[in-house]
């Protein structure tokens, strides 16, 4: 058995990846993460529990949660061990397809995960613990979820968070691999099992929409004994202990064409559908896989007395108890992975009470609807602000209420014509939405601009992750294909120093929306945010405009421009969403700014970069005159001047001459948009009035 304490492993499809570097082996994207146990591994299959016999296993999921989307339905509980024990007893509707030459290696591990009963007190438990904490990701410190856990040797205890490692947000799951054999040496507090709400069961709030999530399928497998298929990493030097699973190189992504041949295993090559690799069609375990689960369950300390008829017994499971003679304790779920909750836009309520709840009637001041007998409503509040949502659960034993306080933010403001975000409008830049994971969130600063007097920086050397997303662009609007994506960037790094182990991500995402699986960037997950480029990210030395050693504040030479295609498919509102992820804590980083986002339209030529440069606008600042001045070989030039709200202030056509003269003297002190077009171009620049 391999000695390795930590194994971080990667699946799908990588959001930043940088070939042959450090990023590559902790990127964004993961399935999931083991703790390895430093005990040896079983050399003999045990055979005293290989038969016919189904191994029950009492379990409990404590839901930690600071109560939104995390906070899952019991409904969404029992799908997921339905999937569970289909998966575990070979049952799985799915397995029609295995490819045929993996077929006589499938096995039946014929274990049955059941919820506990009876809880470590003695009292009726539906085997659901709820817990309010702010531990709902807890990866780097998983020892301190052995606060919230009921004897390891007596229950199976899965802990559901929103996410499992704040550095890395897409593991979706993390499990202690126990030792097929005796002499366990380990702490108990490195026994944990832990899954994001997002790789639960399926449908409403699941992994994949309609399918199927066997993800915690596999971190079981890791936590009775079970490695990945493809070892701890790239290359053929390692295995899984296991003899009927091929040697594998590395583990899959998507769902590969049979045969994926790797590692010299050919004709059948890789069983990439095995549950113990990262593939999106992973359907079955060996016979193998499911011998050394058995075995684990009869020699491994932590898992042998799990399922002895005495703790079956004490645990509630070996028999059908009554429901809890209990009345319900009322609670519910709401929103999304990053709780951004527009006004207009629906939100999505699910009920999450404890016990068995036989009615649910809900009452959301300020809602459409008011008032809601669904387990899982939906609900639109017209305008921002806090509003209170009160459920009450009832059964025949009783009942009891709940009541919350939301908060719905603003809806979206959608740019103008110019599509431009210039973040010159302090207003709407208290509204952009920012998220970040253990370190700074982009500012909007006066520090430095690529012109007017604001652009939004980050200046963290930390170790995270640090989003922030626009308001609305009207691709509708923008003229296809061939449309661009631009923004003004400056980037300081110091010459000496730790790689930045990182980079830039510029995704999308439709209005008010933003879930767990919005950060993918992977159209098989149906997500709602996808990269503008292709793989690698923009790495941090394609953006570099400074060496500097101090923080940095660039001057007006010291911005590039930066330019995206925009999928012709794309329409409608949406946002753009920029990603800085930084895995090494490193000083190289002086700091990123950002400015001048705008949409630009397909119908821009090559000359286009000439007509930026050579129209001018003049003074600026203005006081009561501007001056715009025109290349000569234009004609049937539009001008538009319109406030940063979108508001028209001046409109001028076919304009024939190289110079446009303009009355300022009714402006406003402000800043202002002025567009230039024709029927190949659109330009804009900003233009600040003073006086």
């Amino acid at each position: 058995m391999k000695k390795t304490i930590i194994q971080i492993c990667s699946i799908l499809i990588t959001l930043l990846a940088i070939p042959h570097c450090g990023f590559t082996q902790i990127d964004l994207q993961k399935y999931c993460g083991t703790v390895q146990s430093t005990t040896t591994s079983a050399s003999k299959i045990d055979t005293l529990v290989n038969g016919d016999s189904v191994i029950i296993i009492p379990t409990v999921f404590h839901v930690l949660t600071q109560g939104g989307a995390e906070n899952i339905s019991k409904s969404h509980i029992q799908r997921t061990l339905e999937i569970l024990n289909q998966d575990f007893n070979s049952q799985n509707p799915d397995t029609f397809d295995i490819p045929a030459a993996f077929h006589p290696l499938r096995g039946n591990p014929k274990v049955e995960f059941r919820l506990a009963r009876i809880d470590p007190q003695g009292n009726c438990t539906d085997g659901i613990d709820r817990a309010y904490t702010p531990y709902t990701a807890a990866y780097q410190n998983a020892s301190l979820m052995s606060g919230f856990t009921w004897d390891h040797t007596k229950y199976m205890n899965v802990y559901v968070v929103k996410f499992i490692d704040a550095f890395s947000p897409m593991i979706f799951g993390v499990a202690y691999r126990a030792s097929a054999d005796s002499g366990q040496t380990d702490p108990p507090g490195l026994d944990i099992l832990m899954v994001s709400y997002h790789a639960l069961a399926d449908g409403f709030n699941g992994l994949l929409p309609g399918q199927r999530g066997h993800i915690l399928s596999h971190e079981i497998g890791h936590n009775l004994s079970l490695g990945h298929t493809f070892g701890s990493g790239p290359g053929c030097g390692d295995d899984d202990d296991v003899a009927d699973t091929p040697l594998q190189d590395e583990a899959s992504a998507g769902c590969p064409v049979f045969p994926h041949i790797s590692c010299g295993n050919g004709p059948d090559g890789d069983m990439f559908n095995n549950m113990m690799d990262y593939s999106l069609c992973t359907n079955m375990f060996t016979q193998g896989q499911a011998d050394r689960v058995r075995t684990c369950l009869a020699r491994n300390e932590w898992r042998a007395a799990l399922w002895t008829p005495a703790n079956l017994a004490a645990t509630g499971v070996d028999t059908i108890l009554p429901l809890c003679q209990n009345a319900p304790v009322a609670d519910f779920g709401y929103g999304n992975f990053a709780g951004w909750l527009c006004a207009g836009n629906p939100v999505q309520f699910y009920e999450a009470a404890s016990v068995n709840a036989t009615s649910y009637q809900w009452e959301f001041t300020g809602g459409i609807p008011a008032m809601s007998t669904d387990t899982f409503p939906s609900v639109v509040f017209p305008d921002s602000g806090y509003y209170s949502v009160k459920l009450i659960v009832s059964n025949s034993f009783g009942n009891d209420t709940i009541l919350k306080m939301i908060r719905i933010e603003p809806a979206e403001v959608t740019y103008n014509s110019s599509n431009t975000e210039s973040f010159e409008d302090t207003i709407l830049n208290a509204q952009i939405a920012k998220w970040g994971l253990l370190g700074k969130k982009w500012s909007i600063t006066n520090l430095a601009a690529d012109s007017g007097t604001y652009s939004i920086k980050l200046d963290s050397s930390l170790y995270y992750l640090s989003t922030f997303f626009t308001h609305n662009f009207d691709l509708s609007q923008v003229p296809a294909p061939g449309r661009k994506l631009e923004f003004r960037v400056a980037l300081g790094m110091s010459a000496g120093g730790l790689p930045i182990n990182g980079g830039l991500r510029v995704t999308w995402k439709k209005p008010c929306v933003y879930d767990r699986t919005d950060m993918q960037g992977n159209p098989e997950y149906n997500s709602e945010s996808n990269a503008l480029h292709p793989e690698p990210g923009l790495l941090p030395d394609s953006l570099k405009t400074a060496t500097t050693n101090v923080a940095f504040i660039p001057n007006s030479s010291q911005w590039k421009t930066i330019r995206l295609d925009i999928p012709d498919s794309l329409t409608g509102e949406v946002q753009i969403g920029f990603d800085w992820v930084n895995f090494t804590l490193t000083t190289k980083f002086k700091g990123i700014y950002i400015d001048n986002i705008k949409v630009l339209s397909g119908l821009v030529g090559l000359s286009e970069n000439t007509f930026e440069m050579d129209w001018k606008l003049y003074p600026n600042p203005a006081t009561n005159q501007l001056t715009i001045v025109l290349p000569n070989n234009l004609n049937e030039v539009t001008a538009t001047i319109s406030d940063i709200t979108g508001k028209i202030i001046y409109k001028t056509a076919n304009i024939n001459s190289e110079k446009l003269e303009v009355s300022t003297t009714d402006f406003v002190d402000g800043v202002y948009l002025v567009q230039v077009q024709t029927s190949a171009f659109v330009s804009t620049r900003k233009l600040i009035v003073i006086k």
